[in-house]
């Protein structure tokens, strides 16, 4: 990473500090995790924010919350889920965040415990805009996110940061999400019989009197 993009991120990162105590760590964190300054990731941020706010609750440090990020694979601007992973604290690796393809940029955040939920999307405008863009339009030719002209990419984020929660986002009134219940994880572990590697005891398949993971069983997921 060039020293120019690593200050970039460092004072964009610090414009979180707006939103109360820990958002510019949180902010900073984003920018370095995603690895490049655009508009998509910051605008999943301030979306996960807002989604926050409406619940009155806190970014999740456990378990608690589970998001549905609505964009897809394969279409500009997924950076979105990013952001909003970051902001909420609904990480891949705890398993609170599920996209649901829609190719649409919104979240649904839900409480687990309360079923307490609220959808947060972004303006038509919004995004009719930034498809417009000259980040966009340079993205379109080909050129990597990293290889876009750094000014170009700061004045994105800096234009989303000047906007209120209202010029960017459509927020639903808090509503009841139709949450499923789960099993609950397990703490076991089992040694595959084939390949020697340690399983989680919930995904070991059992073949030929042999307790295997799953790739050495030949079976789905």
């Amino acid at each position: 990473m060039k020293p120019e993009q690593i200050k970039a991120m460092e004072e964009l990162g610090a414009k979180g500090a707006r939103w109360g105590e820990l958002w510019d760590v949180y902010l900073r964190a984003a920018f370095f995790m995603h690895g490049h300054v655009c508009g998509g990731m910051p605008l999943g941020f301030r979306a996960g924010v807002v989604a926050l706010k409406a619940l009155k609750s806190e970014r999740e440090l456990n378990m608690g919350k589970v998001v549905f990020v609505e964009t897809g694979t394969g279409h500009a601007a997924g950076c979105f889920a990013d952001g909003v992973q970051m902001a909420t604290g609904c990480t891949f690796g705890k398993g609170l965040i599920e996209r649901t393809g829609y190719g649409k940029w919104a979240l649904v955040l839900v409480e687990k415990d309360t079923r307490r939920a609220v959808r947060v999307s972004v303006r038509p405008e919004v995004m009719e805009a930034a498809f417009k863009s000259p980040f966009l339009e340079m993205r379109r030719k080909g050129t990597p996110p990293t290889e876009v002209p750094l000014e170009i990419g700061v004045g994105l984020v800096e234009n989303l940061f000047q906007k209120s929660d209202e010029q960017l986002f459509v927020v639903s009134e808090v509503f009841e999400y139709p949450l499923p219940e789960k099993p609950k994880p397990t703490f076991e572990i089992v040694k595959c019989q084939q390949c020697g590697e340690m399983v989680a005891a919930n995904k070991v398949r059992f073949k030929e009197g042999q307790l295997l993971c799953i790739p050495c069983s030949g079976y789905g997921g």
